[in-house]
């Protein structure tokens, strides 16, 4: 317990770094929230023209698929803020970088996760809340206090699965020749699909967003659950096992990783 707690203070002091280090650019800050709100307001208009003419999909409402939206963005933003450097693995092992992070009396994985942040996250996050909140709002939930515990545990868990997923497509570097991997890319991007209700899409889908790329856990589960409807609890229950698999892969795929990494330069 006492080296966790460790690893966490050196976690905390590495990203006050980062912010510190990014905060120096406040035109480029500006502009990252303003592309944020246009690009987020577009895909809700998106959703907002579909369900304006549908008025269910798969038999969610505008309003319950909110709910699914910022579960999905939450999620997103906390791995763009909080671990940004999951997506630099490729990057680390074609540049050599990860050469210095193997040398350094630091967990390698602390090392690459703390590498990078991106105020774009913390946007994404606060718009996620909103986005939440207006959802649950115009849905009926009856709020109390367990529920509210269990969306905030939902929203951590959520967090925790697609960072896993994101560093777990990142790690296949260490396998990929030429120095490039567009599978972390192809993970986030199916996270398109994960904004829509589960029953809309075909078997084969429903199979891959429930086993192979959880998404299904990350955002169907949990708002199903907190909206009441019927053969979500079961999914919602298997989600802290989700999140201990996800994490005891990502941990045995970077130690198989660096078993094999050879360090390379240009």
């Amino acid at each position: 317990m006492k080296k966790w707690k460790r690893y966490l203070k050196l976690y905390v002091l590495i990203e006050i770094q980062n912010i510190r280090s990014l905060a120096q650019y406040r035109a480029d800050f500006v502009i990252m929230v303003v592309f944020l709100l246009f690009s987020q307001a577009c895909s809700l208009a998106c959703i907002g023209v579909i369900y304006s003419n549908i008025p269910q999909v798969g038999g969610w409402t505008l309003w319950e698929i909110l709910l699914l939206y910022g579960f999905l963005l939450f999620s997103e933003g906390c791995i763009n803020f909080f671990f940004q450097g999951a997506w630099k693995i490729a990057n680390a092992i074609r540049d050599a970088d990860m050469d210095r992070f193997l040398v350094r009396p630091l967990p390698v994985g602390l090392q690459l996760l703390t590498s990078k942040i991106d105020f774009d996250g913390l946007n994404k996050m606060v718009v996620a809340l909103a986005v939440f909140a207006v959802g649950a709002g115009r849905c009926g939930i009856v709020w109390n206090a367990k529920k509210i515990c269990l969306a905030v545990i939902f929203l951590l868990e959520a967090c925790v699965i697609r960072v896993c997923m994101v560093w777990v497509a990142s790690c296949a570097s260490f396998w990929m020749e030429g120095g490039r991997n567009s599978l972390n890319f192809f993970v986030i991007s199916l996270g398109e699909l994960a904004k829509y209700p589960m029953p809309v899409f075909p078997a084969l889908l429903r199979g891959i967003f429930g086993y192979v790329v959880p998404y299904a856990f990350v955002s169907y589960y949990p708002a199903g659950y907190l909206l009441g409807k019927h053969g979500m609890a079961a999914g919602a229950a298997c989600m802290p096992l989700v999140c201990i698999f996800m994490v005891s892969l990502s941990c045995a795929v970077l130690k198989k990783g660096l078993s094999r990494y050879e360090s390379c330069s240009h």
